[in-house]
Order: structure tokens, then sequence, then C-alpha cells
């Protein structure tokens, strides 16, 4: 099912936008934040990066496992993805179906077809693979929420504020996208220095159809939960680190489910880096 493939990317991007080890530690309360300060303060600081890119001048590797299983929950298929980030851009480095890897002509026709699936996604605005989600967590987006702050933790050794939100109630759907997010909900750990992204748990509250009532049974996502970790590689600098998703969905009369896992690793300055990124400040 392409559309799970889809709102895989696009909940990693949301998951990481808007929002395991050590998070199991409590945090003695000093004058804690409200949810909408906390909020705030993570939207304004999303924007600052997005616009500042601490990331630029940094590298790592990234490997994206894709399993596709039947109705019998065996996988009968399964790709295995490499790719190269340098400064916010990636490229596919190798890629392997079913255990076969592929290379030359195969790869490309591989990596044109998430070319075009990328553009369309992006309505035709951009073809590049990056990790610049940060410009995606708005305050629009945020709104959609209700946010109410339930504990605080210590994850990887950092105090951070631990978020449980919902969507709000009547909210308005003009396009399908509109469908999916509507219906997440879920927790996240904002870091309380940095106000930064450093977990996040987000599932499906019900059905979503893919297409228009007329197009219903052609596709629906049904079941989603997802994962997200971050880690933070330098002063103000933060990456994903790992993420899992599964999404059980339906095309026609097939039940589909696909499970979606990434890791990265080998964070690194480029060699062409200056030794201190631009714009720092903290928000």
């Amino acid at each position: 099912m392409r559309s799970i493939g889809h709102h895989c990317w696009l909940l990693a991007g949301f998951g990481a936008l808007l929002l395991s080890a050590g998070a199991g530690s409590c945090v003695t309360p000093s004058a804690p934040l409200t949810a909408e300060e906390i909020v705030q303060k993570t939207v304004a600081r999303a924007q600052w990066v997005a616009e500042s890119n601490p990331r630029a001048g940094y590298g790592y590797t990234k490997i994206a496992v894709i399993e596709d299983y039947d109705s019998k929950g065996q996988v009968k298929e399964r790709k295995e993805k490499s790719f190269v980030f340098k400064s916010g851009r990636g490229s596919m480095a190798a890629l392997k179906i079913n255990g076969h890897v592929l290379c030359g002509a195969e790869l490309q026709k591989q990596e044109e077809a998430a070319i075009r699936q990328r553009q369309a996604y992006s309505q035709g605005k951009s073809a590049r693979r990056d990790d610049e989600w940060d410009k995606w967590l708005t305050a629009d987006l945020v709104a959609r929420y209700q946010f109410r702050v339930v504990d605080r933790q210590v994850v990887n050794g950092r105090p951070a504020y631990v978020l449980a939100f919902q969507p709000s109630a009547n909210l308005e759907v003009k396009h399908v996208a509109d469908r999916f997010l509507n219906q997440l909900s879920g927790k996240v750990w904002v870091d309380e220095e940095e106000f930064e992204i450093a977990r996040a748990e987000v599932a499906l509250q019900s059905k979503v159809t893919l297409g228009g009532r007329l197009l219903e049974a052609l596709g629906a996502l049904k079941k989603l939960d997802f994962t997200l970790e971050r880690i933070r590689v330098d002063d103000g600098v933060w990456f994903v680190q790992s993420t899992a998703g599964d999404f059980e969905g339906r095309k026609l009369l097939d039940t589909s489910r696909v499970r979606i896992t990434t890791g990265a690793s080998n964070f690194h300055k480029l060699a062409s880096a200056r030794l201190e990124p631009a714009g720092l400040a903290r928000r």
C-alpha cells in the first residue's frame, strides 16, 4: 500500500515536528511551564532551526527497513535501504529487496520511482530527500490538538517535559491529510533546556479513509502505532536517531500491514564544516 508509505513519511515528519532509552526517571518540579507555553516555545524553536539550520555541516548514515506482511502475518516483501546524509541532503547508497542486492540500472530505477513519489507528495515543489522537517511544525498544526503536561522525566540524561495530546473537537477537513492528522493522539517528550523533541509516541484513534466516500473501498488506514527517538549530538544540534511504525490498512478487500523502522548513526561533522555551527542561540 503506497499510501501507507506516504503516511509513514508524513508521520515521521509530524512526530518529529510535534513532538527509549532513559525515559523512566522522574524530575523534581521547579516552577514548570504550562502546556501552552511549552508548545509555543517548541514551535518557535522548530521554526528557528528551519531558518538557521544548525545541522548544516553534519553527516550521518541511515538504514530503513520496510516489511510488508500478508494476511497470515508472514513477511511477503522486505526492503532494506541504506542512505548517506550530508548537510541535510540524502542519497540512497544501497538497496536490498528480499535479500537481493540491487545495483546499477535496478537501483537507479528504484531511486527515480522514489523521486517521482516525493514530487507527487510535495505537489512538485521538491524531489530532494532531506531531513528538514522542522519547517512543518507551525502554530496552525499544533492548534489542532489539546496538550496537557502529565509528567517530567529524564531522557538520555536530560530533563524533559512529558505532554499528552489529543485532537480538538470539530476540526475542519479540507484535504486527505487533514483526516489523518485529525485522528492522531499520543505523548511527546520536550527537552526542558532547548525545547527540542526528544521522544514521541503516536497512535491513530480511528480508521482514516484514504479516498473520498465513493472510494472508501479502495483504501483505508485502520491502525497506526509510531515511536520516534531523537539524539542531541552537539550544543543545539539534534537528529532523529530511530523511528518505528506499524501500519494496518485495507486496499480493496485485502488487509495490508506494513512495519517500517529506521535507524541513524555515525553522526559527525563534515571535514569542510566550520568548527562551530552559526547561530546556536537558544530559544
